[in-house]
C-alpha cells in the first residue's frame, strides 16, 4: 500500500525497550493476567484488572446526550462525528464491531438509523462495566472482523433499594434496582426516553425532522446454588422519524429491537466454569416515502425488512493446575429475515443532446434464512514465570454463503516488573449479516465472509508519579472485502439509494496500520488527567488505486482533565484534534443541449482523494453534588464545541454560470455548532 510506515521498526523499538527494562519481578497471576492488547477497561471498581477509567471517571467527562458509545469515542483508535455514535475503530466502520450486552450479542445497537444511529440503544448509567478490544482478541470472539465491545450491567448486592431519577434538556430516564431473597437474588430496570428536538432547533432543522425514541433493559437474577447464578434479561428499543421538507419526498420510519434472554453463570469446584446463554432477539426496519424532489421528480419508497434470530453460547473454563487453563465453547443460531422494498423514481438524464426524466423502479421480495455454527478452543499457560502465551483456533460455519473455515490466533503477555509486553496476532473472519443485503441497490446475493490479519505490539509501563504508558503498534491486514455502496458527497442524506453521488466500491484489499501513544496520571481522587497519540493509515485497493477510507485520520490527539476542588464540586474538559476527512472533488461543466438550452451536468472525481480542513474541539463540563438526607441529587452543565469550531463532514457547492463557465462555490457542510446542555440526577 502507498503512502505508509514501516510498522516493523516501531515493533523493534518496542521490544529494545522492554529489553533494557527487564527486572527481577514476582510470578503473575495466570488467571487475572490480561494477555490481550488493544483493550480498554471501564469499571465501577477503581482497581479492577486491566481498566483505564472508572466509571466515576466516565461520568465526570463532558458527554452529548449521555451516551455510552460517544462517551468512549475518545479513547485511542477510535473516529466519530458529531452526528453519530457509530465510532470507527482504526480505519473500520462500526458494523465490524461486536456489541455483546450481559452475554446477548447486539444487532445495529443504535437509535435514529435515518441519521446514521444518533444514540445507541444502551443507556450509560446502566453499564457497570465495559472492555473493549480494538484489535487481536482470542478465539471465543467470531464473526467480526475488527473490534470487541462487551457490556455488563450494574448489580451486586445492595443494603436497600435503589432508584435514580434523571432530566437533561436531551431525554429523561429512570431506574430502580434492589434485592430479594436475603441478597440471593437482585433485579435491575432501567427506561430512557428522548426528545432530541433542542438540538434540532439549534442546527435550525426542527422544520425539517421530528424523531422520537425510547429504551427499556431489565434483569433479573438468583443464585440458585453457591457459585451458580441464573439470570433473565429483557431489552426493547423503539424509535420513530418524520421527516418533512419543501422540494423533497415525506419520510415516515419506525425501527424496532427486542431481546429475550436467560444466562447462567457457574463454578464447579475451583477448575471449572462456564457460561450458557439462550437468546431471542427481534428486529425491525420500515421506512416509507411519497413525494416530489423539487416537484418535478417522484419517489415512492417502501422499504419493510425484519430479522429474527435463536442463539445459543456455551462457553467453558479448566484449570489445569497452576500454569495452565484450557477454554472452549460453541454458539449456534438459527435465523430468518423478511424483506420487501419497493422503490419508483424518477430522475433526469443528459445524453445525445437531450434531458429527459427516466422512470426507474425496483422491486424485490426475499425470505433467506441460515442456520449457523461456530466453535473454538484455547490454551493459556505459562511456560516461564513471567511469560503467558494463549494460542487458539477458531471454527465457523456460515451456511448462508457457504463459508465454513478455521482462524488460528495467538496471544502472548510477557511481565517485566513495571514493564508489560503483549503481542498478538491472528485470523478474523465476519460474515454478511442475514440483513445487511443492500437489496436498495439490487443486490440479492449473500457473499462470502470478509477477512483480515491482525498484527499487534504494545508496550505498558508503569512510571514515576502516578503515570502509565501505553505504546502500540498494529496492522490490519484485509485480503478479501465484500463489495459496498457509499455516498461520497453526503452520508448523512435521508434517501441514499437515489442520490447521484451513490457508487459501487469493490475493494481488492485493505490495509490499517498505526502507532498509539496514551499516557495518563491519577494524582489522588482529586485531579486526573490522559492524553493520547495516534498516527494512522488506512486505505483500500479500488480498482488497483489506493484509496483512504471514509474516517481515514492520520494524525489525531486526545486530552481531558478533570479537577475536583471539593467534594461537592467537579470540573473537565475534553479536547480533541484531527487532520481533515478525505472526500471526494466534483467538476461542473455546461453542455448546450440540441434544443439550444444549455444544462449543468457533473462528473465524480476519484473517490476520497482530497481532504477537508482539520477537525478540533473543546467539550467543557461542570458537576455539583449535594448529600440529602437519606438521597443525592447531581447536577451538570455541559457545554458542546465550546468556542464554536466550525468542522465540517463535507462540502456543499453552490453554483452559478458566467457566461461559458460554472463557478463553483463551496461551503462546509457544518457539523454541530456550540451545543449547551444540562441535567439533574436524583438518587435515593
Amino acid at each position: 500500500m502507498s503512502r505508509s510506515f514501516p510498522i516493523s521498526a516501531i515493533s523493534a523499538a518496542l521490544f529494545i525497550t522492554t529489553a533494557i527494562s527487564a527486572a527481577e519481578a514476582p510470578p503473575i497471576a495466570l488467571d487475572k493476567f490480561v494477555v490481550t492488547p488493544s483493550r480498554f477497561g471501564i469499571s465501577s471498581q477503581p482497581f479492577a484488572t486491566g481498566a483505564t477509567l472508572t466509571a466515576a471517571d466516565l461520568a465526570a467527562l463532558p458527554q452529548l446526550g449521555e451516551d455510552l458509545y460517544r462517551t468512549i469515542a475518545r479513547l485511542p483508535g477510535l473516529a466519530a462525528d458529531d452526528f453519530t455514535s457509530k465510532f470507527w475503530v482504526r480505519g473500520a466502520p462500526n458494523a465490524q464491531v461486536l456489541a455483546r450486552f450481559d452475554g446477548v450479542d447486539l444487532i445495529e445497537p443504535f437509535h435514529l438509523k435515518d441519521i446514521d444511529g444518533a444514540l445507541s440503544i444502551v443507556d450509560l448509567p446502566s453499564v457497570g462495566r465495559l472492555d473493549l478490544v480494538t484489535g487481536g482478541f482470542t478465539a471465543e470472539f467470531g464473526d467480526r472482523l475488527a473490534a470487541v465491545l462487551t457490556l455488563e450491567s450494574t448489580g451486586g448486592p445492595l443494603l436497600r433499594p435503589r432508584t435514580s431519577l434523571g432530566l437533561s434538556l436531551t431525554g429523561i430516564r429512570a431506574s430502580n434496582q434492589g434485592n430479594f431473597a436475603q441478597g440471593r437474588g437482585r433485579w435491575l430496570a432501567a427506561a430512557r426516553r428522548g426528545y432530541p428536538d433542542l438540538a434540532l432547533k439549534v442546527q435550525g432543522r426542527d422544520d425539517e425532522l421530528d424523531p422520537r425514541y425510547y429504551d427499556f433493559n431489565a434483569k433479573v437474577e438468583f443464585d440458585v446454588a453457591p457459585d451458580h447464578t441464573l439470570s433473565f434479561h429483557l431489552l426493547h428499543s423503539g424509535d420513530t422519524l418524520k421527516f418533512k421538507k419543501s422540494g423533497d419526498p415525506d419520510l415516515n420510519s419506525d425501527y424496532g429491537s427486542d431481546y429475550a434472554w436467560a444466562r447462567w453463570q457457574g463454578r464447579f469446584g475451583e477448575n471449572l466454569s462456564g457460561e450458557s446463554v439462550l437468546a431471542f432477539t427481534h428486529l425491525d426496519w420500515r421506512r416509507r416515502a411519497l413525494g416530489q424532489f423539487d416537484q418535478r421528480f417522484l419517489l415512492d419508497l417502501l422499504d419493510d425488512r425484519d430479522l429474527s434470530v435463536v442463539s445459543l453460547r456455551q462457553d467453558w473454563s479448566l484449570r489445569l493446575g497452576e500454569k495452565a487453563r484450557l477454554r472452549a465453547g460453541l454458539d449456534a443460531q438459527s435465523a430468518k429475515a423478511n424483506y420487501r422494498y419497493d422503490l419508483e423514481r424518477e430522475e433526469s438524464i443528459v445524453a445525445n443532446g437531450v434531458q429527459a426524466t427516466v422512470r426507474r423502479s425496483l422491486h424485490a421480495k426475499l425470505a433467506p434464512s441460515s442456520d449457523d455454527l461456530g466453535a473454538y478452543a484455547s490454551l493459556r499457560f505459562q511456560p516461564f514465570a513471567r511469560l503467558v502465551l494463549e494460542p487458539g483456533l477458531r471454527f465457523d460455519d456460515r451456511g448462508r454463503a457457504g463459508d465454513s473455515e478455521l482462524s488460528p490466533r495467538l496471544n502472548a503477555a510477557l511481565s517485566l516488573g513495571p514493564t508489560t509486553l503483549r503481542t498478538a496476532w491472528g485470523v478474523y473472519r465476519q460474515s454478511q449479516g442475514l440483513h445487511e443485503l443492500a437489496i436498495a441497490d439490487g443486490d440479492t446475493t449473500f457473499r462470502r465472509a470478509d477477512q483480515a490479519e491482525h498484527r499487534i505490539l504494545g508496550l505498558e509501563q508503569a512510571l514515576p508519579a502516578g503515570l502509565a504508558l501505553r505504546v502500540e503498534a498494529y496492522q490490519r491486514l484485509s485480503t478479501r472485502l465484500r463489495p459496498r455502496w457509499e455516498n461520497l458527497e453526503n452520508g448523512y442524506n435521508i434517501f441514499p439509494e437515489v442520490q447521484t453521488d451513490r457508487v459501487r466500491l469493490n475493494p481488492s484489499r485493505g490495509d490499517a496500520r498505526g502507532v498509539e501513544i496514551l499516557l495518563r496520571q491519577r494524582v489522588g481522587p482529586r485531579f486526573n488527567w490522559s492524553g493520547s497519540y495516534a498516527l494512522a493509515r488506512a486505505e483500500e485497493t479500488v480498482g488497483g488505486r489506493d484509496l483512504p477510507r471514509a474516517r481515514d485520520q492520520r494524525h489525531t490527539l486526545y486530552l481531558d482533565a478533570s479537577y475536583a476542588p471539593s467534594p461537592v464540586w467537579r470540573f473537565s474538559a475534553a479536547w480533541n484534534y484531527h487532520t481533515g476527512w478525505p472526500t471526494t472533488p466534483f467538476t461542473y461543466r455546461l453542455v448546450t443541449l440540441n434544443n439550444g438550452r444549455r444544462v449543468i451536468v457533473r462528473s465524480t472525481g476519484e473517490p476520497y482523494s482530497i481532504e477537508l480542513p482539520a477537525y478540533h474541539r473543546l467539550d467543557l463540563r461542570a458537576t455539583r453534588l449535594w448529600q440529602l438526607r437519606r438521597s443525592q441529587l447531581t447536577a451538570y452543565i455541559d457545554l458542546f464545541n465550546a468556542y464554536d469550531r466550525v468542522n465540517s463532514y463535507g462540502i456543499i457547492r453552490d453554483l452559478t454560470v458566467q457566461g461559458t463557465a460554472v463557478v463553483v462555490s463551496p461551503r462546509p457542510r457544518e457539523m454541530l455548532p456550540i451545543l449547551p446542555s444540562a441535567g439533574v440526577t436524583w438518587d435515593f
